[in-house]
């Protein structure tokens, strides 16, 4: 068996990393300082919004309408910028990512949480009477949060700030994502996991997720076994390739792609 400080044998496949453009870099390089080859081939793109019903969200949160205001992702905090966010209303965000992202877009956060819509929710206290939150989002975006909140009596106000669009990758990834060429693929969304489900991914290829909401759309697809990182980080789903990489059912490249649902 390897040592934690040399990679297995299947590591002279590379890692497929698979999250919109922007978004995978970091991920990339921490593989690469683990001496494992990576390349990035976003599976979707994100699209901000604009349109009345953002616009009018975004007016009433600077008016003080609401109480808290939810951020989630580095896009949804991205989105943000230039909205006036006034003092008495509190900013949670979702991992240290989203804080930086709306630190660089003007706004102070109140709270950070651990990186999970689960994990905002098991940290949050119920609501006192009249409080409002705003959720800025993804259009494809899990139910964990603004359902969570409801139940612990917040006023949900959701608005979509963005949109993830399939991406069509070069015809060398989806040929070598089906063939085996890859020995881990990291899918960091529900939405990626469906996309790589129908490209095609070769019974060899570790399949490596970043929370339970992915794992689920995964298995879901026909994407199983899978491996889930412990966190929802960078450093996490590293760690997760490794120990799918030092697995002795990674290492055979033989056999054929999974099936996924129609």
């Amino acid at each position: 068996m390897p040592s934690p400080s040399a990679p297995s044998p299947d590591a002279r496949r590379p890692v497929l990393v698979t999250r919109p453009e922007g978004r995978g870099e970091r991920l990339v390089l921490l593989l690469e300082a683990e001496g494992l080859a990576a390349e990035h081939a976003p599976l979707t793109r994100l699209v901000p919004l604009r349109g009345e019903g953002l616009d009018a969200a975004f007016a009433q949160l600077t008016a003080g309408a609401f109480t808290h205001l939810v951020v989630t992702s580095r896009t949804a905090a991205e989105c943000l910028g230039g909205v006036r966010v006034p003092p008495g209303t509190e900013v949670v965000a979702v991992g240290e990512g989203t804080a930086a992202a709306l630190a660089a877009a003007g706004i102070p956060t109140s709270r950070v949480t651990g990186g999970s819509g689960a994990d905002l929710v098991a940290s949050t206290a119920p609501a006192a009477e009249g409080e409002r939150v705003l959720f800025p989002a993804s259009a494809a975006a899990a139910r964990t949060v603004p359902d969570g909140l409801r139940a612990l009596g917040y006023r949900v106000q959701e608005v979509e700030a963005y949109r993830p669009e399939p991406v069509d990758p070069a015809l060398a990834v989806s040929v070598g994502l089906a063939s085996g060429r890859y020995g881990a693929i990291v899918l960091t969304s529900p939405m990626i996991a469906r996309r790589a489900a129908d490209l095609g991914v070769h019974r060899s290829t570790a399949v490596i997720t970043i929370g339970e909401p992915t794992s689920a759309a995964a298995s879901a697809a026909g994407l199983a076994p899978v491996r889930q990182a412990a966190a929802p980080t960078d450093e996490a789903l590293v760690a997760a390739v490794r120990e799918a990489l030092a697995a002795p059912s990674a290492a055979d490249p033989a056999g054929a792609s999974r099936p996924t649902h129609p």
